[in-house]
């Protein structure tokens, strides 16, 4: 079949089942997909590929659902960000639906066997979200996702569910009508992966990026470290997504949670009011910081290196012999503010004004109880 006869969209579904989107970077920076199928057909001593059809398998497949490619206009171009990973399609049901949930997605995750302290706080995240007004988006299975689902449900908002499987049925199996109530209820379901395919670890933890990099921000509620739901946070970490990890509790089962936080890849909250103003977090100089911005992180060459507390900016004049151990900022030559009241550090430290920081501007802040 010459390159000018297979669709793309043909050739993006065949490449798409035979091979991970990074393998096939560089000869999609220079050719056509139809045009980089062809070139694996030739080079393919197995036969397998010639035996391939990929007009009548894409015909096959999108009985259950259809392939939205980036040249659609439902494609979330947040996944721009995966970079070389990034899919060369993504199977949808709902796909008129996608692009108003994927605007404002913020993904609920964590263990499949959560405790009860756990999947409150999953409760109460996603209903809070939900209420906002943002997308929760998590993975259907067991434990916090299938409970950020249900809750946001009951506030009569639509979620988005990623999945590790076909979207010819549900994983877990058992989840079957919860997937079919969020579709009714003008919810969508979104995969990397063609109908017929079944789950696997590679699968769960490719979908656990794909979670991340549809968000917003990331919530990982509690998370036994090595999870899959770690694998979410950790792409979020990567993609410079907000991430926010409740408090760990002690029981091993947080113990991605202490990780993260002792690591300060992740901002330490339970309150929900903060998960809601995560998805408007930004970064900006230091210098341009305003009195009320929640500042969540400083932000260096390899990413977010996050406060113990995000605290709220109080611009005044710099006293060097204030002794109160707040973070200082060099604004001009010669000048000096102070942005905080509080005492995150032991002296005082002036920052250079390009010094980048992650901010949740004071008008986008829904906290105002927390403290600063």
């Amino acid at each position: 079949m010459t390159s000018h006869a297979l669709s793309e969209r043909a050739a993006r579904a065949a490449l798409t089942a035979h091979f991970a989107p990074s393998q096939l970077a560089a000869e999609l920076a220079e050719y056509t997909p139809a045009e980089v199928w062809e070139r694996r057909v030739r080079g393919d001593g197995s036969g397998r590929l010639s035996l391939y059809r990929p007009h009548e398998e894409l015909a096959q497949a999108e009985l259950t659902c259809p392939l939205v490619i980036p040249s659609d206009e439902e494609w979330p171009t947040a996944l721009t960000d995966l970079g070389p990973a990034c899919p060369l399609g993504l199977w949808v049901r709902g796909r008129e639906r996608l692009p108003r949930l994927t605007d404002s997605a913020v993904a609920v995750t964590g263990n499949r066997a959560p405790t009860a302290q756990a999947v409150r706080r999953a409760h109460d995240f996603a209903a809070a979200l939900a209420k906002a007004d943002h997308t929760v988006t998590a993975t259907l299975a067991n434990g916090i996702d299938a409970t950020a689902h249900r809750a946001a449900a009951a506030t009569g908002r639509a979620t988005l569910a990623v999945l590790p499987r076909g979207l010819d049925g549900a994983h877990p199996h058992a989840h079957a009508p919860l997937l079919s109530s969020i579709l009714d209820s003008g919810g969508a379901a979104v995969s990397l992966y063609r109908p017929g395919t079944a789950a696997s670890g590679a699968t769960l933890k490719d979908s656990a990026v794909l979670l991340a990099a549809l968000a917003q921000a990331v919530i990982l509620v509690e998370a036994l470290d090595h999870a899959e739901a770690i694998y979410a946070a950790e792409a979020a970490v990567d993609l410079r997504r907000p991430l926010l990890a409740a408090p760990a509790t002690g029981d091993v089962r947080s113990s991605g949670n202490a990780r993260l936080l002792d690591e300060q890849l992740a901002v330490n909250s339970q309150d929900p009011q903060l998960a809601l103003a995560l998805p408007h977090a930004r970064v900006a100089r230091a210098a341009d910081i305003a009195d009320g911005d929640l500042i969540l992180a400083a932000v260096g060459e390899h990413g977010a290196d996050y406060f113990t507390t995000p605290y709220t900016a109080r611009p005044e004049t710099f006293d060097p012999s204030c002794g109160r151990g707040v973070c200082c900022l060099v604004t001009e030559p010669g000048a000096v503010v102070v942005l905080s009241n509080g005492d995150p550090w032991d002296a005082c430290d002036p920052w250079p004004a390009d010094e980048r920081l992650l901010i949740v501007p004071s008008q986008q802040r829904t906290d105002r109880h927390l403290k600063g």
